[in-house]
């Protein structure tokens, strides 16, 4: 009897921990967000053109609170993937899956998701991000492992129409 109640009992702790593992994830994101919509974060990376710059001081605003300290989390912020793309209406605003089906019929992470889209003054913008997190009790698929290595995708989500800043166009 004690096995199935302590397997009980870690399912029931590890489920506590992905909910609270995607509310900071999810709060992380709408803080971060809050840049690109008001223009700041294109005003502070004018004339940065390289995505993979981009995605990674964007992952940096993911993983600083607003008042400049480090985030606290879980998880590890360093592999926090990030799409950033732009939408001509709510009613288009779609999300990319980041995770897909690999040639094996395994999944993995999607080699599409990670993205940057500069969004100007009243633009349509979708954000997303998405990390890895360790599954413990696979078994009672409290949370099933969707990557390899006993490892699940958590993510999160906004979409808002960016401010129409006044700065003149920093997207190029």
């Amino acid at each position: 009897m004690a096995l199935p109640f302590i397997a009980l009992i870690g399912a029931c702790l590890e489920n506590g921990l992905v909910a609270w593992e995607q509310e900071i994830l999810q709060q992380a994101v709408v803080e971060a967000g809050r840049q690109v919509y008001t223009g700041s974060f294109q005003t502070a990376n004018a004339g940065t053109t390289d995505a993979a710059t981009l995605i990674g001081r964007f992952r940096t605003a993911i993983c600083t609170q607003p008042s400049g300290a480090a985030r606290v989390t879980i998880f590890n912020c360093a592999n926090v993937r990030v799409s950033i793309t732009s939408a001509s209406s709510y009613a288009g605003a779609t999300t990319v899956s980041p995770v897909a089906i690999n040639n094996n019929g395994v999944s993995d992470w999607n080699p599409n998701f990670q993205s940057y889209t500069c969004g100007g003054a009243s633009a349509i913008m979708v954000i997303q991000a998405a990390v890895d997190i360790p599954v413990f009790f696979p078994f009672l698929g409290a949370a099933p492992a969707n990557l390899p290595n006993k490892r699940r995708a958590i993510q999160a989500a906004t979409v808002f129409k960016i401010e129409p800043y006044t700065t003149t166009s920093v997207c190029s």
